[in-house]
């Protein structure tokens, strides 16, 4: 048999490397909100379709700028054996039964991403939203209920007080906000406290900055501060709506309500990544003709 016969294997690519990390990671991550995880959680098209428009919108959209950079994460050669093994350890770490695990592959594969030299521009862009996406799959887990739980109950001291400056009487024990007017109570829930959505806010500020063209800065930190900060005083001002009475707690939990307070919450996020990328130092004048 002459040397020509003998087929020499082609080495695994980079960019197909980086490809199937991608492809891996988010099949583990929605399959996860598809199959859901309350015992309540039924199956069929229409709930997994809710399932996916609950999870948030700029989940969907931070993936979609994944995969729209996925090919070019890499630039074209061999990959390692190091990469071959890290998005082998990332599929067996998806294949765990618990909800954390495509979190956990999404922080492996996203610091790898920004720490990796071979990584092209696109590739550490995909690596900070998967930073984003697997800080907002820690937060929103039960290993951080003890967390949400602490700041429910300072969400209902802070509620308290917004009742008495604007004339109604209040009474706080714990997570539950009593208006004395007409005896009526809500209950702060963790996924309901002001703290649940910030994760979420941070991975929009990083989608919409990549979206508009640049990475985020250390400049940047001061509007995310603001952002957050405005994150917080909506959900308070939803709380206090929410315990005015009997109806206005069922227009603002399951009415007309939470489509208004989901809009607005959308408009905060994209404001101030809007603000934040505008926000630009301005380059020096240039100097007078006849001075240095």
């Amino acid at each position: 048999m002459s040397r020509s016969a003998i087929a020499i294997p082609k080495p695994i690519g980079l960019q197909e490397t980086g490809l199937w990390s991608v492809v891996i990671l988010a099949v583990a991550f929605w399959a996860n909100i598809l199959r859901g995880s309350a015992p309540d959680d039924l199956p069929g098209l229409a709930p997994m379709i809710t399932r996916v428009l609950d999870n948030g919108a700029f989940d969907v959209f931070a993936w979609g700028l994944i995969f729209v950079r996925s090919s070019r994460m890499f630039a074209a050669g061999p990959a390692s054996w190091a990469r071959i093994a890290t998005v082998f350890g990332i599929g067996v770490i998806a294949l765990a039964p618990v909800r954390l695990a495509p979190g956990i592959g999404l922080a492996i594969l996203g610091v790898s991403l920004l720490r990796d030299r071979a990584a092209q521009p696109a590739g550490r862009q995909a690596g900070l939203i998967m930073l984003g996406l697997a800080l907002e799959t820690l937060w929103e887990s039960r290993f951080l209920s003890g967390l949400h739980i602490l700041v429910a109950r300072a969400d209902a001291v802070i509620v308290g007080d917004l009742f008495r400056m604007i004339g109604i009487p209040a009474a706080v024990s714990g997570n539950v906000v009593e208006n004395l007017d007409n005896g009526f109570s809500i209950v702060i829930w963790p996924y309901c406290a002001s703290s649940m959505q910030l994760a979420g806010f941070v991975l929009a500020f990083l989608v919409m900055c990549l979206y508009l063209g640049r990475m985020p800065r250390r400049s940047d930190l001061r509007w995310l501060g603001l952002g957050v900060i405005g994150s917080i005083i909506l959900t308070e001002c939803r709380l206090v709506l929410l315990g005015l009475n009997e109806s206005s707690y069922h227009w603002w939990h399951e009415g007309p309500g939470i489509s208004i307070y989901t809009v607005a919450a959308l408009g905060l996020a994209v404001l101030v990544p809007v603000l934040a990328t505008r926000d630009r130092p301005q380059p020096p004048a240039a100097p007078s003709p006849g001075h240095p």
